[in-house]
């Protein structure tokens, strides 16, 4: 070894050794359980023996590892923090593209410390490369650095192996691994590696018969263009702003979330995700089952559940004769949206390039465009309508200056309370102004030619406010405050008379399809029959149902006897 070097190579080991402890002290207390500490810390030391090896570099295999485990702390962390759900292996292979790294762009309170860090783990490690420069494998057999590569990587493998050293890692089970992920982050991550496929919900083919859950099918439509049109509103981050126990003063009071004559049903809404995943929404919406139901892999909705699943709101109303139509305020191959649409059984799909609508587009500019589709489809056939609109301006970030909005709105609404606060509460609110705007425009467009039409709009999820918002007290009775932060709204009016009904303490998402089909007095195919049993059974409760044994005669016959979902 050149002596003159060797200092250099002292000083690159030790900023090695010194980043990689510095990040396994940062991220170990943010695991929770011992066994889980030690499973990342011996992760870790295993890549870093690894790289060391394959490189002949100890300061650069040790910086590159501790730098990787960093990048897993952090996203982690963040996305803990905006979406209350932890990072998975999978999110790298589904999400990690331009659209999402445009929407991520919308959020310099996230990217600025991703940039930061990626900055400064660059900058160390073309430091550390120079210092140590040449490695100590220069001028040495190739077959020896492979075989002794190969055997450095054998303590790798051995700790990541789901039936090895740390099997109680890999043991936890697929319904508690969400819960168990949000405790010891990075963990979750390393162990989703290897666990991420999806899960049918286990049943036993005989406890199908322990209920009736009918056998309807749905006849070739007679006379089709009797059926009223269906609108549905997937409000982007919306819920009743009185659902935070501060948001106490007149400006949290909105006409949308208020019942008049025309409303058919309205309430607090149970949801499955926090923050963001809107797709996941989407799924329980069509699909008339969470997403939770198929393990921590079923987040990924679109991409594995999806194609699979053999039962859908959009399919059963074609059967029926209708025409169905989505507009998507981003692009198509967002979270593989357009591939999901025609999978759910959607005719044609509208989306940002289509419609003309950038991030910043409002409410209004989508009611617009849809108002503008509408006419044209309407236009071909006499054939009944669905049309799915999502919206988009609802979407985070809200910590917004509010001297930027106009009277009343760029006024603090809470002025006792601190500036930050204020800041993302007034930004939600005067969208939610603008939406409630875009709602009553929707709504008297589409009642106004007396055509027979029902209007549904609902919240997909609650927004983040960068990780504030689930500090908020809520409002909600006191039986729904452990699940405060899944409850959004949801409304069905219509401009026809029916009954109103019944009334739910909290309403699954997955069960409102199938009261818009009973809204709208349409017939019900053997699936959303029996989801509609389910919901009266189970009190308008999915995953929390109080009859243990009615939700497993439910799976058995939707599983088991129906194959809704190809297994």
């Amino acid at each position: 070894m050149d002596g003159k070097r060797k200092p250099l190579r002292v000083v690159a080991a030790a900023l090695g050794l010194a980043t990689f402890t510095i990040v396994l002290w940062g991220l170990l207390p943010a695991e929770t359980d011992d066994l889980d500490r030690v499973f990342c810390a011996s992760f870790a030391l295993a890549l870093a023996i690894f790289l060391v090896t394959l490189w002949g570099r100890v300061g650069l295999g040790f910086l590159v590892a501790g730098a990787l485990a960093g990048c897993v702390w952090l996203a982690g962390s963040l996305k803990l923090a905006y979406l209350h759900e932890p990072l998975m292996g999978p999110d790298l292979r589904y999400f990690l593209d331009a659209t999402t790294l445009d929407v991520i762009a919308h959020y310099p309170a996230m990217w600025h410390k991703c940039a930061a860090a990626l900055a400064g783990a660059l900058a160390l490690a073309v430091l550390v490369w120079r210092l140590e420069s040449p490695g100590w494998w220069r001028g040495r057999a190739l077959w020896r650095r492979g075989a002794f590569s190969l055997l450095a990587l054998l303590p790798l493998a051995f700790t990541a192996w789901p039936q090895g050293p740390f099997r109680g890692v890999y043991d936890v089970r697929t319904w508690d691994f969400i819960d168990h992920a949000k405790l010891n982050p990075t963990t979750a991550f390393l162990s989703s590696l290897s666990r991420m496929h999806v899960t049918i919900p286990a049943y036993t083919l005989a406890a199908a018969a322990h209920y009736d859950w009918g056998s309807a099918t749905i006849a070739a439509p007679t006379a089709p263009t009797r059926y009223p049109n269906l609108v549905t509103v997937i409000e982007e981050s919306t819920l009743n702003p009185h659902q935070w126990a501060i948001c106490n003063v007149p400006r949290c009071t909105f006409p949308m979330f208020q019942p008049d004559p025309d409303t058919n049903a309205t309430g607090p809404l149970r949801v499955h995700t926090y923050g963001g995943a809107t797709w996941t929404s989407e799924f329980a919406f069509f699909a008339g089952m969470p997403h939770t139901l198929f393990g921590p892999a079923g987040v990924y909705a679109p991409y594995n559940l999806v194609p699979r699943m053999r039962e859908s709101l959009p399919r059963q109303l074609k059967a029926l004769g209708y025409r169905t139509i989505a507009i998507y305020p981003m692009p198509r191959d967002f979270v593989r949206a357009g591939n999901a649409y025609a999978d759910y059984g959607f005719d044609e799909f509208y989306d940002a390039t289509d419609l003309h609508l950038a991030w910043e587009s409002t409410d209004a500019d989508v009611v617009h465009s849809f108002e503008e589709v509408q006419r044209r489809e309407r236009a071909k056939d006499d054939r009944p309508l669905f049309f799915m609109i999502l919206t988009m301006h609802q979407h985070g970030p809200h910590d917004h200056p509010l001297d930027a909005l106009p009277p009343p709105w760029n006024q603090s609404p809470l002025p006792a309370l601190d500036a930050r606060i204020n800041r993302n509460l007034g930004t939600y609110l005067f969208r939610l102004h603008e939406s409630d705007g875009a709602i009553a425009e929707l709504r008297r467009f589409l009642f106004a030619d007396g055509k027979p039409t029902v209007l549904v709009h609902f919240g997909d999820h609650h927004p983040s406010f960068d990780g504030l918002e689930m500090k908020l007290p809520s409002g909600l009775p006191q039986e729904l405050h452990s699940e405060a932060w899944e409850v959004t709204y949801y409304r069905i009016d219509s401009n026809f008379d029916r009954a109103p009904f019944p009334h739910y303490a909290v309403l699954d998402l997955a069960y409102l399809a199938g009261l818009l089909l009973d809204v709208a007095e349409l017939p019900k195919d053997a699936y959303f029959e029996a989801n509609t049993r389910l919901r009266e059974r189970c009190e308008g409760r999915f995953v929390d149902c109080p009859s243990p044994a009615v939700m497993d005669s439910y799976l058995a016959h939707v599983f088991g006897q129906l194959h809704a979902f190809a297994e």
